[in-house]
């Protein structure tokens, strides 16, 4: 059966039709989302590529070359182990925050990263091993984590039923030529503030009956899994998210 990017992406799935569009457009610097046709190759199983040029002219190197061309990542099919975390697009507010509406306008998004395991078929890990440092199944988990130049960067949790949480971490190590944190550090890092948030959340009463945290029959860290991260403005990333089972929402 042919995957559908707009039905089982993990994006399509996090930020709904509406927000994936959103999205998508400005990662490819305009490019129609509803007209993308992704590209699909064996080696990369669940995967979806892209091939369309406004990526080259933003000096971002391809992921790979798919029948000589070059291929950048976008999205995964889902697996069916559990309920994707809806959550959405974050963007600032506009008349109260002037500079970072220009910089969320101005932005060039990064492309999405996905935790993917050595066999390149396995995908994301379980929250708390991740945030225990366990993260060497990772493809690439000592290259450098593809976040850019910048020193930070901002983690945004959007979870339903819960007021947002916003947590900083460095992406430059301690030596003395600071460099860019490895692929295992960033997941280590992101996982540890996905791990506070579920802390601080299961101490409140949330909105959304269906996605409580807590005890009992709440969501729990060990039913989290993080699948990766996607830019959604300069310096803020937002966690793709995953139950171990499914839910009704």
């Amino acid at each position: 059966m042919e995957m559908d990017l707009r039905i089982d992406g993990y994006i399509s799935q996090m930020f709904g039709p509406a927000g994936a569009d959103q999205y998508i457009t400005r990662l490819l610097s305009g490019f129609d989302y509803q007209s993308l046709e992704p590209t699909n190759t064996p080696q990369w199983p669940g995967a979806f590529f892209v091939t369309t040029p406004t990526i080259q002219t933003r000096n971002v190197p391809p992921f790979i070359h798919i029948n000589g061309w070059p291929a950048w990542l976008v999205d995964y099919q889902i697996c069916s182990s559990g309920t994707v975390v809806p959550q959405y697009v974050w963007r600032p507010n506009l008349f109260d925050n002037p500079p970072d509406a220009r910089r969320y306008a101005n932005a060039s998004l990064k492309m999405p990263i996905f935790f993917v395991h050595n066999n390149k078929v396995d995908l994301g890990l379980n929250l708390i091993r991740a945030a225990a440092g366990n993260c060497e199944m990772l493809l690439g988990a000592r290259v450098a984590a593809p976040v850019g130049a910048c020193a930070t960067m901002c983690v945004r949790i959007k979870w339903p039923g819960y007021n947002d949480l916003d947590r900083q971490i460095m992406t430059r190590d301690q030596t003395p030529d600071r460099h860019t944190i490895t692929l295992e550090k960033l997941a280590k890092w992101v996982a540890r503030a996905v791990c506070q948030f579920l802390d601080e959340a299961a101490q409140i009463n949330g909105r959304d009956p269906a996605w409580r945290i807590g005890d009992g029959t709440g969501i729990k860290k060990e039913d989290v899994n993080l699948i990766g991260l996607v830019q959604v403005a300069q310096g803020s990333w937002e966690p793709i998210l995953q139950l171990d089972r499914f839910i009704e929402h």
